[in-house]
């Protein structure tokens, strides 16, 4: 595993001004209390009567008062730990800025053709070994579904895969509520065991509510599982702007901050004290081509906007970076990834997800190559400088003086790499000698490069037990489910 911790800015960016932040939650409030949300799960349904909630059992609909959210808001940690595959801590809302890799794509772009493909087992191991391999990517979420298996096993199979093949911590998305279960058990098989499963957190998991005001049962299967456990459970509404929630940015936000909140409480309903981020990836529609507008500087807008909230209620805050409409790793793949991660880090996140190539539909190789320099490149503008005697280097000034020369001084070399960041694969050189070198562009660089460290890196290898366990428990899954 190789990893290089990113640290939160100091000073968050603020989009929204104090009253316009009360402003969002009384109407987020408003709609929880006269609008309702749908849960589609009885012990959701359940949970919410009994602590005093107005629950409509044949629309299975939820009015939860602000009291009660208020209430189960106390119980939500402002930090708590997660860790990797060989159990090494991460610290989550203590200052710390996690990337996320791309998760679930059904197509790649091939490494040798670039031809658009269905992604196989094969594809899902390369990949998962390929995060482990780059440095700004904290967290693996599972790479592929392997088109060429049936759609029951597809996710189960590529999550063991992800697991033997990288050691980073790992946020599964379970597409069935059967897949909750064995996601757990495979934690379990990892960290040891039940209980230390819950101390030390090798997977956590996500959901996103069907905007407007749903949650399906998946999603609380996720919820009533993963909660029960004391397992951390991201609530990432993503409504669309116009189709699951007014076309203003506002209302949008109403209806993003409404979902999260009825999430957020029922987690705390659950298991009080669960480790929790409050999710946020709002789009908007573009109207002129009828798709989902992912590399739009709007979702970086909503990214402040969203974290912003998620400090108001003392949550930490999971968002989302790295977000293109490109189909390749062009110029418009550069300037959307860099404009989403570079909001979303000064938005202060703690964790923040990247959603691959054409609208988080397309996983490839020079993709993660693009958004992990991009990321390091993001990191920097988080630190200032240092100011002190040394830097500052009056002697120095004074010795060289006017129209000398500091290239050949010792403090040069010593100094050279204290404020500046070298991106491994940004060309710097002159025309001339990036000529001489071939003439290569960016995607080639990233392509060759991918290629190589596939030849090189070797994740750090699973145990042989352990690595039994999953296949036992993919087996046991396949029986059940059917291949």
């Amino acid at each position: 595993m190789v990893m290089r911790k990113c640290y939160k800015v100091k000073k968050p960016l603020e989009i929204l001004e104090k009253g316009d932040v009360e402003k969002i939650h009384q109407t987020s409030v408003k709609v929880l209390e006269e609008v309702g949300v749908k849960m589609d799960h009885p012990e959701a349904l359940k949970l919410f009567r009994d602590n005093g909630c107005e629950v409509d059992e044949a629309k299975k609909v939820v009015k939860i008062k602000e009291n009660l959210i208020k209430e189960q808001l106390k119980h939500v940690r402002k930090m708590f730990d997660v860790y990797s595959r060989d159990l090494e801590r991460m610290e989550v809302g203590t200052g710390y800025f996690y990337m996320l890799s791309p998760s679930d794509n059904a197509f790649l772009v091939d490494i040798d053709s670039s031809r658009r493909r269905p992604g196989s087992v094969e594809d899902c191991r390369q990949m998962a070994r390929l995060v482990d391999a780059l440095e700004f990517y904290h967290i693996c979420c599972t790479p592929l579904l392997p088109q060429e298996l049936p759609a029951t096993v597809r996710g189960l199979t590529a999550s063991v895969e992800t697991l033997k093949n990288m050691s980073k911590h790992y946020l599964p998305e379970p597409v069935t509520a059967a897949e909750v279960k064995y996601l757990i058990d495979m934690g379990e098989a990892i960290a040891g065991g039940r209980e230390e499963l819950t101390k030390k957190p090798v997977i956590s998991s996500y959901v996103c509510p069907n905007a407007p005001l749903v949650f399906p049962d998946i999603s609380l299967s996720v919820i009533l599982g993963y909660a029960t456990r004391g397992l951390p459970v991201t609530i990432s509404s993503a409504p669309i702007s116009g189709l699951g929630s007014p076309i203003t940015m506002a209302g949008t936000m109403a209806i993003q901050t409404a979902e999260n909140l009825a999430g957020i409480t029922l987690t705390q309903l659950v298991r009080k004290g669960c480790p929790q981020l409050y999710g946020g990836s709002a789009l908007s529609f573009d109207m002129g081509t009828g798709t989902l507008a992912h590399g739009a500087i709007e979702f970086s807008i909503f990214s402040l906007a969203e974290a912003q909230m998620a400090r108001y209620y003392g949550v930490p805050h999971y968002g989302a970076g790295g977000l293109t409409n490109s189909k390749l790793g062009d110029t418009q793949a550069g300037y959307e990834k860099m404009a989403t991660t570079l909001l979303s880090y000064h938005a202060g996140a703690d964790w923040a997800v990247e959603c691959s190539l054409e609208n988080h539909g397309l996983y490839a190789a020079e993709d993660l190559i693009l958004q992990n320099e991009i990321s390091g490149i993001v990191q920097r503008t988080g630190h200032a400088f240092e100011i002190n005697e040394e830097t500052l280097a009056f002697d120095l000034i004074k010795k060289v003086g006017i129209g000398g020369e500091y290239l050949a001084e010792k403090h040069t070399r010593t100094n050279m790499r204290r404020d500046y960041w070298y991106p491994p694969l940004t060309d710097r050189t002159s025309y001339e000698t990036w000529m001489t070198k071939g003439a290569k562009d960016f995607r080639t660089r990233a392509n060759e490069r991918a290629k190589q460290m596939l030849a090189d890196y070797q994740p750090t290898p699973l145990d042989m037990g352990i690595s039994k366990k999953l296949d036992e428990i993919l087996e046991k899954a396949k029986k059940e489910l059917g291949r």
